[in-house]
């Protein structure tokens, strides 16, 4: 009989990636994007702010505010007449200073995981 040709295949590993995050707090990422508000003279409550985050393991975009348009752009945002940082905003709700039950209240009804 003539030789048979064989096709030798490559098999490659079928695995999950679960290092991206939960399921939950993906699709809070995608409804609610989580942005925080920081200036070089906030210490202490910046440092919290993101301590917070990371703890919760909150995927955030961090934005300094650096001159007058960043300023009133910030006050806009609040709707105060004075700026302060930090400034959590989740979805489109900000919430000026920080106070960790009123963030990790409105984490949680933006659907991220508690952990």
């Amino acid at each position: 009989p003539p030789e048979a040709k064989i096709d030798q295949r490559k098999l490659i590993d079928n695995k999950v990636d679960t290092d991206k995050g939960s399921y939950e707090g993906n699709r809070a990422a995608q409804n609610a994007p989580v942005t925080l508000y920081t200036s070089k003279d906030c210490k202490e409550f910046c440092d919290n702010a993101r301590a917070l985050l990371s703890k919760r393991k909150i995927p955030f975009a961090e934005k300094s505010v650096v001159n007058k348009d960043d300023i009133d752009a910030l006050m806009k945002l609040t709707g105060t007449k004075e700026a302060q940082v930090p400034v959590l905003v989740v979805g489109s709700k900000p919430i000026a200073g920080f106070e960790t039950g009123a963030w990790n209240s409105a984490l949680d009804t933006a659907g991220y995981p508690k952990q």
